[in-house]
């Protein structure tokens, strides 16, 4: 029947309401509009006009379910009134079908509320379709038809969403992020160089930011989780774990039995985790262990498997290959978990080291450590080309200043120190030392400075290592080592050591002593490496710098907290190890059962982004505290930070994940233009753009820490869509075309491919970005072009902050090129985007995960590529293969190399469908093969259509050929998990 409409009285306060709502809506206050056009219809709640414009300002912000709703009420006014405008029809009927294609995507419009409306939603759709439009054309009916297309494909598929939604997220979350190397060979970082973290206190000793255990709620106080990415040698986790012993200890009864830790463990390095799971093979054989000789034994053990070259028998053969022995990750202490897609790994590095044969004499002759008085020395970065800014400018300060303090303490120094620094000549007075000392200063300087190493003094034990190669024994078991006690005394006395006493030593270091095998890697067997297949470790390094760490923690509730780190010259390493490792294990007999260590295998953002997607369900869903070490320096800094570590924090002010920059310090200017490198934000739109907190912003020389914020966010809080969709187009450009890297120290990597920025578009929108912002955008990619003002960055890194401002001629770039990926991604994800995006996808496009398959082309190298590590631009080492595909009768490989910039910049030839490019690869080794994922579909179609199609690999900033190509017949479908 028809509606009446209220008296006139009313329906005016509604016009005002409406017209305020009309003022908010234009300035882009949506919440505002949102509030007046809802108080308008309640105050006319028969008038069409202000539901329509409530399900306007509602779609807008990304609320499909209640723009759904309010269209369906004005559809409800309007249907009995046969003078209704037909542009309203159309546009209410136009926006119900987005708002339903986007709600149910995103999974806030349910099979109930579309069964409960189906009537409506048929009605209204009929209704606009028969409407003729007064402001009609071509492509608004066209856009009318692809709207509703989208809500049927969208409606057939609702089921999918939910039965197939975690297989195809779990499917994304196995793509690779990253552009991979050349080259398969990873590095092995054996000791680490970062103070001790205990992650309940801060991020060390210069960065407090303390998670209060006593204050957290109940719910999780039982879930308290730890996250070490890129865990190293471990020292965080152990210096975590006596932190939280500390806190649990000041617990109350009630809240110790709520109490329960989680700590996952993650490397991309197998032979990390294994070491890791010896450390606490050996901490738990302490703890159960009641022998006293045993039991320092096992403490020796683990100082010389934590840093030492090369061990006693007492520990390579008791302590550490009977874990070996076993060849079995899970038979372990019932605290610690490996990880079952760990135990593969874990088994081949463990099996390596059992069979491993290494003679000392090579270990020990090719071992060259830093000379006594050299490891406080400059940081090398500021030595060499790509050193500038922060880093320079407070080396030379803090150098300058050293400096001068030594020289006025030479010039006033009292005679009985002129005596006690020896440096008064024989037979001579306090006043010949003052003089000579001013006619030589400068070369007195230099000999403090490297004498007093920035305040340090030298230990015994180093002056020991320097001519023996070994750490000195414990104190008690010292009596199995004849001659090396009256050795290190000689030593203490500043006298040189008898040849004979010499000999003696040196006779059980060659005779019984074995190499750490825990220090060799797969890559020492590997000929490619090595050329005879029998490679040792080069550990050019401070060996005493993690003696000196360690004495620093345990120090650090003491009275000797503030001393500075080697004042005491009688340190010697197995104490500090040893009281280290005491407190470790304590703290993990103290806390029991209500702590579980996790070890993984894997890398940092991958591992990450499993845990978003649902790919792993046995470990705490969000964490309070998580340590990156430096590997955002490999994996693309704070961008890839925000979009893969930060969703799994908790929803708590305490909550941070941090980490620190040791990869290319030298490269920055400031803190401002590292995180615009890596983002293309500046520090303060961090929050606005990505949604999280920004609590510590000094990652250049300190410490990048990131908070956690509850999702979705307001839209006011957000980017507008405006400089959202220029920030994507930049980070687009910037991935089809990337710039160039310097060599070390200024190596930069910014290795983000095709499926890292599709893992930026579904955190937008968790975030609390607006579906149909990102799917249009995403169109608009697929489209195959896009017109726009915008470069990409075609030059070294780090990219310059004004570079974020700059604009070209607006012109049409070609997008073509790198849609196949798109369809890797999409048809792999294709259930568990939570946006529609069917008609957007070209004609051609798979939707089937299951059509995706990895192939294989066996790669021969067209050259060789240095494996120097300084100075060479052509590393096979940094992150920069791709694959391009392409016909071979339309163009050349070379023509088609040197020209991907121009043909992006909408060059028409090569034509869409003759080449294409792959940013993400599976597996490259380009001396050996290289696996990339495609449509089944597409390859056979490829197969008839021309035999002149093959593929080869290339580096993306420098255009080097890498491989010879590879003809489609000869390319191999494999199974995934080979």
């Amino acid at each position: 029947m028809t509606r009446k409409f209220p008296a006139n009285a009313v329906g005016v306060d509604a016009q005002v309401l409406k017209q305020k709502g009309n003022k908010h809506f234009k300035a882009g206050k949506m919440k505002e509009a949102i509030e007046m056009y809802g108080q308008a219809e309640k105050s006319d709640p028969n008038n069409p006009v202000y539901p329509s414009n409530h399900s306007a300002a509602l779609y807008k912000v990304g609320d499909y379910s209640a723009s759904a709703a309010a269209v369906l009420r004005a559809w409800n006014l309007l249907q009995d009134k046969p003078d209704a405008k037909p542009d309203l029809i159309v546009r209410l009927a136009s926006r119900l079908a987005k708002s339903l294609s986007y709600g149910v995507r995103a999974g806030s419009i349910t099979m109930e509320f579309i069964l409960s409306h189906k009537e409506d939603i048929m009605l209204l759709q009929e209704e606009a379709s028969g409407k003729p439009l007064t402001s009609a054309n071509t492509a608004s009916l066209e856009e009318f038809a692809r709207i509703w297309q989208e809500w049927e494909c969208v409606k057939l598929e609702m089921e999918d969403y939910s039965t197939k939604r975690g297989t195809c997220l779990q499917g994304l979350s196995r793509l690779p992020m990253f552009v991979k190397p050349l080259d398969k060979t990873r590095e092995y970082f054996l000791i680490g160089t970062d103070d001790i973290i205990d992650l309940t206190a801060g991020w060390g000793n210069d960065y407090p930011y303390p998670l209060e255990i006593n204050k957290l709620s109940a719910q999780r106080l039982s879930d308290v989780g730890f996250f070490f990415g890129g865990v190293g040698d471990g020292r965080h986790v152990l210096g975590t774990l006596c932190g939280l012993r500390l806190a649990f200890d000041k617990l109350s009864k009630e809240k110790k039995k709520r109490f329960h830790a989680h700590l996952t463990l993650l490397d991309i390095h197998e032979g990390q985790i294994a070491r890791l799971l010896l450390i606490f093979d050996l901490l738990h054989s302490y703890n159960i262990c009641d022998d006293v000789e045993v039991r320092d034994e096992i403490k020796a053990t683990f100082m010389y498997l934590f840093c030492g070259l090369a061990m006693p028998p007492y520990c390579s053969g008791a302590g550490l290959y009977q874990s070996l022995s076993t060849k079995d990750p899970h038979g372990m202490p019932p605290i610690v978990h490996v990880s079952p897609s760990s135990t593969g790994p874990l088994l081949r590095i463990l099996d390596f080291w059992t069979k491993l044969k290494k003679s000392i004499v090579t270990m020990l002759d090719g071992h060259q450590p830093m000379d006594p008085g050299e490891s406080a020395g400059a940081p090398f970065a500021g030595w060499l080309p790509g050193s500038k800014g922060m880093l320079r400018e407070m080396y030379e300060s803090g150098h300058s200043s050293e400096r001068e303090q030594i020289k006025n303490m030479l010039l006033t120094a009292e005679d009985k120190h002129l005596y006690e620094f020896k440096l008064v000549p024989e037979g001579g007075t306090p006043d010949d030392a003052r003089t000579i000392i001013r006619e030589n200063l400068e070369a007195y300087i230099d000999a403090f400075q490297k004498l007093f190493r920035h305040g340090k003094v030298l230990m015994y034990e180093e002056v020991w290592y320097k001519r023996f190669k070994v750490f000195f024994p414990p104190r008690e078991l010292l009596g199995r080592h004849a001659g090396f006690k009256a050795a290190m005394k000689e030593i203490r006395a500043a006298k040189a050591l008898e040849r004979d006493a010499e000999d003696e030593i040196f006779d059980e270091l060659l005779e019984y002593w074995e190499p750490n095998i825990t220090f060799f890697d797969l890559k020492t067997a590997d000929p490619h490496v090595f050329s005879d297949g029998d490679g040792y470790p080069n550990l050019n390094l401070d060996m005493f710098r993690t003696t000196s760490e360690i004495d620093v923690f345990n120090r650090r509730n003491g009275p000797r907290a503030k001393d500075y780190p080697r004042t005491d010259a009688n340190l010697l390493t197995s104490e500090a190890c040893g009281k280290w490792f005491e407190e470790t294990a304590a703290a993990l007999k103290v806390l029991g059962k209500k702590v579980k260590i996790e070890l993984v295998v894997g890398g940092l953002s991958e591992e990450l982004w499993k845990m978003q997607l649902g790919g792993d369900a046995d470990r705490p869903k969000e964490f309070p505290r998580k340590w990156l070490s430096n590997v955002p320096d490999y994996t693309h800094g704070i961008l890839n930070m925000a979009v893969c570590a930060v969703p799994a924090l908790q929803d708590d002010p305490q909550a941070a994940v941090a980490c620190n920059s040791l990869l290319n310090t030298g490269a920055w200017a400031n803190d401002e233009q590292f995180i615009h490198t890596y983002s293309l934000l500046l520090p303060e739109e961090v929050p606005r753009y990505l949604a999280c907190r920004l609590i510590d912003a000094r990652p250049v020389l300190d410490i990048l820490s990131l908070g956690s914020q509850a999702h979705p966010r307001p839209l006011s809080e957000l980017a507008t869509r405006d400089e959202l969709t220029t920030w994507l187009t930049r980070l687009l450009f910037n991935t089809f075309i990337p710039g160039h890297t310097k060599f070390r120290p200024a190596n930069v990597r910014l290795p983000h491919n095709l499926i890292a920025f599709f893992a930026v578009l579904m955190y937008l929108h968790r975030v609390g970005y607006p579906a149909h912002w990102l799917s249009e955008f995403l169109a608009r990619v697929l489209s195959g072009k896009m017109h726009s003002d915008i470069r990409q960055y075609d030059d070294f890194y780090p990219i310059p902050v004004t570079e974020r401002t700059v604009r070209v001629k607006p012109r049409t770039v070609r997008t073509d090129p790198w849609l196949v990926e798109f369809e890797t991604i999409l048809a792999t994800a294709y259930h568990g985007v939570p946006f529609p995006i069917a008609t957007a996808l070209p004609p051609d496009f798979s939707r089937d995960t299951s059509d995706i398959a990895v192939w294989e082309v066996a790669a021969q190298p067209v050259q060789c590529f240095s494996t120097r590590p300084m100075f060479n631009f052509s590393s096979p080492y940094d992150p920069r293969a791709q694959l391009v595909v392409y016909r071979s009768d339309v163009v050349s490989a070379g023509t088609l190399i040197d020209d991907i910039q121009k043909v992006f910049e909408g060059r028409a030839t090569p034509a869409p469908g003759t080449f294409f490019v792959l940013t993400a690869l599976e597996y490259v080794h380009y001396v050996d093969r290289i696996r990339f994922k495609l449509s089944r579909w597409r390859v056979e179609r490829m197969r008839r259509e021309s035999a002149r199609w093959s593929a080869l690999a290339y580096r993306n900033d420098t255009l080097q050929q890498a491989t010879l190509p590879v003809p489609i017949q000869k390319w191999v479908l494999v199974n995934e998990n080979d």
